[in-house]
């Protein structure tokens, strides 16, 4: 493994435990953008060990364009996480 990919994995450990105790106390549509900013987070990972591919820097992209309407447009951000759910388990039948 690379140092910089331990570097964000390790990062990404301690920003989801992290988010695990914030939300005990924060308002409870933190936990799917949380949730979904890992997502994103991991599959940057997956780039920098070169194990990523065009499909997943599609949903990557998908996700960081419309993470921040969990705040503002809730219909919207519903319909991006169905959608990503649906093309992480397409990517994933198709390996």
């Amino acid at each position: 493994m690379k140092a910089e990919t331990k570097q964000e994995l390790g990062q990404l450990l301690c920003y989801m435990a992290a988010s695990a105790r914030g939300l005990l106390d924060e308002p409870a549509s933190y936990g799917p953008f949380r949730l979904i900013d890992a997502v994103s987070r991991l599959i940057g990972s997956f780039e920098t060990e070169g194990i990523s591919d065009p499909e997943l820097n599609r949903i990557r992209t998908r996700i960081d364009e419309h993470k921040y309407l969990v705040m503002t447009d809730i219909h919207t951000f519903t319909e991006m996480l169905d959608a990503v759910v649906i093309d992480l388990a397409t990517w994933l039948d198709g390996k």
